[in-house]
């Protein structure tokens, strides 16, 4: 991730990054080892704190992670991983509010301490924030370099009553930027919907906010003039963030 960490865009919102992953299936017995060279963590990163589950006394917020509306979505991922985690007699979790947010250092750091906890045997990564379940030979995405943005983050499409669709993410909030939701993408538009949603996705991770209308280009002939409203709660259910709420119709593109 060394190529993109200064946040070159970066804007002290005031919003802080929060992690939020629970490595599963360790080994009990084992301890967690740090490498600096093979992980690539020179610090756990203030506000973060990592904490072990044992099914033996905390079964009951276990089952409750994975239960609900969010265990019905990871089972429909994949079951079979989905079982092996909720059968997961230890967990190490990794979780906070990040207090240093103006390179992505803090997320390398992050991500290295969940590789350490990988080799030590576990069978997911329970990713809280983007929604999924990761096998440990998945985590090479979020692990590699050069560093995805988009691998951090849900896109997720809903259809609405009217046949078109809602593309929504979750995740920026890994970031500390806003989600983001657009409404009404035709069917046929859903390959523009997700260049957009690429772009936003990029420049908020390199730490940009939308807070003004707001002017992409997302290929190599077409910009798109978008016009984002944050808005929402920390507590909105379909975000569990602020958003950046937005429209198909008021979409302009231009040729380039």
């Amino acid at each position: 991730m060394e190529e993109q960490l200064s946040r070159p865009y970066y804007q002290d919102t005031g919003r802080r990054p929060y992690l939020y992953y629970a490595v599963i299936g360790i080994d009990g017995e084992a301890e967690l080892e740090i490498s600096r060279s093979r992980h690539r963590v020179d610090e756990v990163p203030a506000g973060l704190v990592v904490s072990a589950f044992r099914r033996s006394e905390h079964a009951a917020e276990m089952d409750q992670l994975l239960g609900g509306v969010l265990g019905q979505v990871l089972e429909r991922q994949d079951k079979a991983l989905y079982e092996k985690a909720m059968a997961g007699k230890n967990w190490l979790i990794l979780q906070g509010s990040v207090q240093k947010d103006d390179t992505l250092d803090y997320l390398r750091n992050a991500v290295g301490i969940v590789q350490a906890a990988l080799d030590m045997g576990a069978d997911a990564v329970l990713d809280l924030l983007a929604l999924r379940l990761i096998p440990p030979q998945g985590w090479n995405g979020p692990f590699a370099s050069p560093f995805s943005p988009w691998e951090h983050v849900a896109f997720l499409w809903s259809p609405m009553e009217d046949g078109s669709f809602w593309l929504h993410t979750r995740g920026m909030l890994k970031f500390g930027r806003p989600d983001i939701g657009l409404e009404g993408v035709p069917q046929s538009e859903q390959g523009r919907a997700m260049d957009i949603f690429r772009q936003m996705v990029f420049y908020g991770a390199q730490g940009a906010v939308f807070t003004e209308n707001t002017k992409l280009h997302i290929s190599r002939h077409t910009a798109c003039m978008l016009h984002p409203e944050l808005t929402g709660q920390m507590d909105d259910p379909d975000y569990n963030n602020e958003h950046y709420r937005m429209a198909w119709a008021d979409c302009e593109f231009e040729d380039v």
